[in-house]
């Protein structure tokens, strides 16, 4: 590895952008690029701050033939465990963990960064990890744009036991479009699903609610309805008048929810006739 691919290397693996380590360093973003692509050489001061900044020899920086040591030095301090008041050695097991992080970035961010083991984090556009943080996010606990984890937080899309997202889907989903066990959003489907429109076992919907005990403006229920401008019960094998129930939300649902009334609609068509 050159000095410039070194540089590189230890400042993706502490998640530094180029214009935070420059900061560090008390020089520009296009410094740090220049140096990492093997432009020009950092000065020996600067050298020895990035030693001390990454715990690394400057050997180990100006030296290709240090490298092989500095990598033997970390898996050896890694291996081994000294107990100084019993003055013996514990050897423990290293710590197994994998991680990748992809030289191609975008705004700072890695756009591939992979770090896999217990306390491992990643960051980047896709991130994979114990903890993630991308625009897609996968691990036990994300948060991104697109997000699959047990614990999730996605702004378009969260797939996870508890989800939270533009679409939601969990055990717990919070979200527009909510679908689990337990989901509160303007769409939901669940077991216990509550919102404007809402499709489920038991059923809550400000506007439409389908469900076997069903709550809304427009309840439609197999056991048990109760609704404020229309209700039907059909009974366990019954169903629903489709023109009756259909013309009922055409004329109560306002246009402006165009299409979770439409979805709605569908639903009724689909799973209830």
């Amino acid at each position: 590895m050159t000095l410039g691919e070194k540089i590189y290397s230890l400042r993706m693996r502490e998640g530094l952008s180029q214009e935070a380590f420059g900061e560090k360093l008390g020089v520009s973003r296009q410094s740090v690029s220049k140096w990492e692509t093997d432009q020009s050489v950092p000065e020996l001061d600067k050298i020895v701050m990035i030693s001390e900044l990454f715990a690394v020899s400057t050997d180990y920086l100006l030296k290709e033939s240090a490298e092989e040591q500095q990598m033997e030095h970390r898996k050896s301090l890694d291996a081994e465990q000294v107990d100084h008041t019993a003055g013996a050695h514990t050897f423990i097991k290293p710590r197994a963990f994998y991680e990748y992080k992809s030289k191609t970035s975008w705004r700072g961010l890695p756009l591939v960064h992979i770090n896999i083991g217990f306390g491992r984090r990643a960051k980047g556009v896709i991130a994979i990890g114990l903890t993630a943080r991308g625009i897609i996010a996968i691990g036990l606990a994300a948060l991104g744009v697109i997000t699959v984890a047990p614990v999730g937080i996605g702004l378009l899309l969260s797939v996870g036991m508890i989800a939270v997202g533009g679409i939601a889907m969990g055990t717990f989903a919070f979200g527009a479009v909510a679908i689990g066990s337990i989901c509160v959003g303007l769409f939901s489907m669940g077991a216990l699903a509550v919102g404007q429109f809402s499709f489920g076992a038991m059923a809550v919907g400000q506007q439409v609610a389908v469900g076997d005990v069903a709550r809304g403006d427009i309840a439609l229920g197999f056991s048990e309805a109760t609704g404020t401008v229309f209700e039907q019960v059909t009974g366990r094998q019954g169903g629903f008048d489709p023109q009756e129930v259909l013309q009922v939300i055409d004329e109560n649902v306002s246009d402006g929810w165009f299409i979770f009334k439409e979805w709605i609609k569908a639903m009724i068509r689909i799973g209830v006739y």
